[in-house]
């Protein structure tokens, strides 16, 4: 393994389940700062539909988010210095 590595071997079902929480939460955290505002007056959703679209987003979050935050942390070093020396 290189010298940023993510080891999750070393991870008990704790730490993971606190990691996934961690990661989630953030990112739904700061999905959900400028997305509530953004359907309710720019886009106009009635209340219906916004608790519709804020349940299946809140699903689709937390099926998505953890893989994705977990790429982004393991590869984005490695994608940043191939970016730099191009």
């Amino acid at each position: 393994m290189g010298k940023n590595t993510w080891v999750m071997e070393t991870m008990n079902p704790k730490q993971r389940l606190l990691e996934y929480f961690l990661l989630t939460g953030f990112v739904w955290g700061m999905y959900l700062i400028w997305l509530i505002p953004f359907q309710l007056w720019w886009v106009g959703l009635d209340w219906d539909q916004f608790t519709i679209w804020l349940i299946w987003g809140t699903v689709l979050e937390m099926f998505f988010t953890y893989p994705i935050a977990k790429m982004a942390i393991k590869h984005g070093p490695k994608i940043t210095e191939w970016c730099k020396n191009r």
